[in-house]
Order: structure tokens, then sequence, then C-alpha cells
């Protein structure tokens, strides 16, 4: 079966990488030879290879060459247990799964908790997403961006609005507006693109011209555990438990 990359970084997003570690998974005793010879398409393979060696995806000995990572598979993991109460995994290395097994699909319907912060208020914006960032919100659509990642529908229109514009940028007026929400249910504005970009993510709802509410609660009850994991399998067997969507919401300092 091919391998799915997880938590994919600036080697391992490159199309030779994925290509040459499915090859590898399918071939015994790979040559350097064997690797020119099917991938002739390829430009400065030596080089690359010598990247991916160096950061330990791949292992070269006696001038052959194969996969150095583990790839996890259903039998790896218990997939019956119950999910566990909402909290904040991570794990930022790399990590590879068998395409096409449940494990795969239970880790991209997952749920992950984001946050985003600003440095002009202390207002923080708390979003619930799919492991895979196919849910729709604010926190997906900036990550997508500075990693060049492709955008859905939703994003899109959302990219029509207010363009590649810098995070801290756009929350400075995104914040401050909804921090006015603190005074009053209701909140006179003219729709300025960031506004308007509330709107497109149903943050903010129009009642009239220029006049808003907001359908993101102030919440300041909600702490959740905070997990940083040193392993792939630890961080793997404990987020598949992860599946309780959260509200979006909005909490002040801390």
């Amino acid at each position: 079966m091919p391998i799915h990359v997880f938590n994919k970084n600036r080697l391992t997003r490159q199309p030779f990488f994925l290509k040459l570690i499915n090859y590898l998974e399918l071939h015994e005793d790979v040559t350097l030879r064997q690797i020119h010879k099917d991938f002739e398409e390829i430009k400065n393979i030596d080089r690359q290879l010598d990247s991916f060696i160096a950061a330990n995806f791949i292992w070269r000995s006696d001038k052959r060459y194969g996969n150095n990572f583990k790839v996890f598979r259903d039998d790896d993991f218990d997939l019956t247990l119950k999910p566990m109460p909402p909290a904040i995994y991570t794990y930022k290395e790399p990590f590879f799964v068998e395409a096409g097994s449940q494990l795969e699909r239970r880790l991209n319907q997952s749920i992950i908790q984001q946050s985003l912060k600003n440095q002009t208020n202390a207002i923080c914006l708390h979003f619930s997403s799919q492991y895979d960032l196919t849910t729709d919100n604010l926190f997906n659509y900036f990550y997508k961006l500075a990693n060049d990642l492709p955008l859905t529908v939703l994003e899109g229109e959302v990219y029509q609005i207010m363009g590649d514009v810098n995070p801290e940028y756009a929350l400075k007026y995104m914040t401050s507006f909804l921090l006015k929400f603190t005074r009053k249910s209701i909140v006179k504005a003219r729709p300025d693109i960031f506004i308007r970009v509330l709107e497109k993510y149903g943050y903010i709802e129009a009642l009239g011209e220029n006049t808003y509410k907001t359908h993101l609660k102030f919440d300041e009850a909600v702490q959740l555990e905070e997990v940083r994991f040193n392993q792939a399998q630890d961080f793997i067997a404990a987020q598949i438990q992860q599946t309780k969507v959260l509200n979006n919401f909005i909490s002040i300092g801390g």
C-alpha cells in the first residue's frame, strides 16, 4: 500500500520524496543505478538523496538504499478505544502511515484544537478542526497560506477578499472588532475586508446595514490539557481518541 506522510515539512513535501519512499517500500536491495534508471526524469537526484539521508528519512549502506522510518499500520494500535476528553496534543516531526488504512482515516478525522492570538490585545480565538485541515476556519486558512497548501472552496473565496495578508495584521483588526461584543450584543461597523471575512466564516452575522451580532461566545471556563509528544507512536495512539468538536469560542487573557 502507498505511504501517507503526516506533518509534512520542506523535505517531505517534495514530489520526488513521496515517489522515492513508495518505490523503496516495494523494492529491496536498491542501488543508486536503479534509482537513476527508474527516476531518470528527476533532476539533481544525488543532491536530493543526500538531503533525505542527512535528515534520516533514507538509509544508505553498502551502496544500497532503503526507508529509514516505520510505516504505521492498523495492527500497531488499538482502534477500539473510546474517545477521550478534548486536549491539545502536539507532535511536530513527520510520520508515516499506510495509505488506505483505517488508521489513516481515523487520524484524518480526529479533532485538533487550535488557537489564534495577536499582539494588539489579549483576545484568543479558539477553533476545532479535523486533523486533515479540511475544516473551514481562520486558523487553517493562515496555516495553508504559510505552508503553500491547497485551499478549500470557502478558503478560496476568503482569499479573493483579503488575499495573503499578514495574520498579525488581520487579527489586529478582527479581534479589535470582536472585542466590542464584550460591551454590547449588537455592534455597528462599516464592513471592511476583515469584517467580511468574519461574516464569511459565520463568526458574525449581519442584522442589517452595518449592524452585526456574533456567534462566537466569550468563554474562560474551557481549559484544555496540553501534551507535547516525543514519539510518533505515542502521539498517534492519543490523537485517534480525539473526536470531540468544541464550538468556536473566544477567551481573553491567559
